[in-house]
């Protein structure tokens, strides 16, 4: 009997020193240096909320900002793992609000897209297929050009220059008399003024309130940034969540809208059904069909 107690003892304080140390590390986060001393394994380190995982060039993990990450990438300190970031979802959305937040990392998506032809194909036509499914999607990209007096004469010439929307727009009944309606004031008038929300857009997104407060990093070797970009973008999982990521957020469709407005819109227009969604949002938005209007009286 003395000798079962002694082994049920025994078996308890083995079990206590064998606890999993991953299971220790998540109840409370050490430093990653010391994690890596005891697992020695990349994929089993963690950091606190709101950190990213970085593994510099020498091997060694270091728990860093966004803004950090993106700097210590442009230095040279280590580069971009898709590995990690993929097994990390909310790392990876933190480090894609820092890069969809940073207007010098959007201008090399925008040139890296323009510079690839494929690529900017591909990417606007997986962008239709969401707004497809997801009617959300499209308010979010024509709430900002729709919602600033620049960005609407803007896209009322891309529609002008677009023969297939311009035919549309001929042949759509309620669009001609609207076109040709007196301008909307304070509600008053006739014809698609009645019964109108008295909002100005009822469907544009608030995206002042999920607009973030735009960063600009100086960096020193945009080879390397484009280099990251590249890698996230041919990834397919990636580049499926950071498409997506941006057209949920309206606030960063801002500034997609003021530097791609002509290859969006134009994708947007080839696809029959969204021509369609456009006409019907459009016809709701008290300010871009003054603008139409005021350009036809002219």
């Amino acid at each position: 009997m003395k000798n079962l107690s002694l082994f049920f003892v025994f078996s308890a304080i083995i079990g206590i020193l064998f606890i999993p140390l991953q299971d220790s590390f998540a109840e409370s986060i050490i430093p990653p240096r010391h994690q890596w001393k005891q697992l020695n394994d990349i994929e089993q380190l963690s950091c606190k909320e709101g950190l990213v995982l970085l593994q510099k060039n020498n091997g060694a993990p270091a728990c860093v900002s966004p803004t950090a990450y993106l700097k210590l990438v442009d230095r040279g300190y280590g580069e971009f793992d898709s590995k990690i970031m993929k097994n990390r979802p909310t790392m990876m959305n933190n480090l894609m609000e820092n890069l969809a937040s940073d207007s010098s990392i959007m201008n090399h998506w925008r040139e890296m897209m323009e510079n690839n032809p494929t690529m900017m194909k591909n990417t606007m036509q997986d962008w239709v297929l969401k707004m497809k499914d997801n009617p959300e999607f499209l308010k979010n990209i024509l709430g900002p050009i729709t919602s600033d007096a620049e960005l609407r004469q803007e896209m009322i010439q891309h529609m002008k220059d677009h023969p297939v929307m311009e035919q549309s727009l001929k042949e759509h009944s309620r669009w001609m008399e609207s076109v040709h309606d007196s301008m909307m004031g304070s509600g008053m008038g006739h014809g698609m003024n009645q019964g109108m929300n008295v909002g100005l857009c009822p469907w544009c997104p608030e995206y002042e309130r999920h607009a973030q407060f735009e960063t600009h990093i100086d960096f020193t070797n945009s080879d390397r940034m484009m280099n990251m970009m590249h890698h996230m973008w041919i990834d397919d999982e990636l580049s499926q969540d950071m498409h997506e990521f941006m057209l949920e957020n309206p606030g960063h469709m801002v500034r997609m809208s003021d530097q791609m407005m002509g290859p969006m819109l134009g994708f947007m227009m080839d696809d029959p059904e969204l021509r369609e969604r456009m006409i019907d949002l459009m016809l709701e938005n008290r300010d871009f069909m003054n603008s139409i209007r005021h350009g036809n009286s002219e």
